[in-house]
């Protein structure tokens, strides 16, 4: 791909192509899965069996959501565009260049830089004037869809991939690493939104009870990838709700 406007245009084409395949295929076919296959069957699946997004909220988030993908594949795409073209970032391209244990190290830096910044820029989001104006967006889908992962405000959607993208300044990381802690940032996303039991933990993570359990409380339960945080500064929640004890799980 060339260095100028139509390689600009390619990679980012790309990376919209990428994003609307991922967030309307995949999301698209877990939500006809349960949602429309399994709606009557929800007490053996879902988290929230009894509460379900009104039709109107859940139009708002498929599009909400879908344009700040739209926005973060357009912002993504310029970037690597820009290191494509050799401008500066730490990642690095010769997987050798730090040796094979520096992949690992910076995987877990990677990892945890981007969730001290999820973690502290959502509490922010919750200070009474951004919530009332900004975070209040995302917090009016309570009973979370697939779709509402990028249901946010634009403003912090925005603020949320500056510290996806914190690292590629902060850690040199290969691009290929970098890239895979990205897209398992994606997928906790949209595994913590679905809705949907999951009752095997995903590595670094947990189910998915703990994040739809900040949807239900508001005030507790920050964290994206761990509960490192949460822990530490005393918000996560401690009652372990009683609702789906005997639930069907994925």
């Amino acid at each position: 791909m060339g260095g100028g406007v139509d390689g600009l245009l390619q990679i980012v084409g790309i990376s919209l192509a990428i994003s609307f395949v991922t967030f309307w295929g995949f999301g698209g076919l877990v939500h006809w899965w349960f949602y429309v296959r399994r709606r009557s069957d929800a007490a053996r699946w879902k988290v929230q069996p009894e509460r379900f997004l009104r039709p109107r909220l859940f139009r708002e988030a498929f599009w909400l959501g879908s344009l700040n993908m739209g926005i973060g594949a357009v912002v993504g795409g310029v970037f690597a565009w820009h290191v494509a073209r050799g401008g500066w970032s730490t990642l690095y391209f010769d997987p050798l260049e730090h040796g094979p244990a520096w992949l690992v190290v910076s995987a877990l830096a990677t990892y945890f830089v981007i969730d001290a910044g999820l973690y502290y820029s959502h509490r922010a989001f919750h200070g009474r004037w951004l919530f009332k104006h900004v975070h209040r967006w995302h917090h009016r889908y309570t009973a979370p869809v697939i779709f509402t992962t990028t249901a946010v405000h634009p403003v912090e959607f925005l603020v949320f991939q500056a510290f996806v993208m914190l690292p590629v300044v902060v850690v040199p990381v290969h691009w290929a690493v970098y890239l895979l802690v990205v897209a398992y940032t994606y997928l906790i996303g949209m595994i913590d939104h679905c809705g949907v039991r999951v009752r095997w933990p995903l590595p670094l993570h947990s189910g998915n009870d703990f994040h739809d359990d900040h949807h239900v409380y508001f005030h507790c339960n920050y964290g994206h990838h761990t509960q490192i945080f949460d822990h530490v500064h005393g918000t996560a929640r401690r009652e372990v709700p009683a609702a789906g004890a005997s639930h069907e799980a994925l």
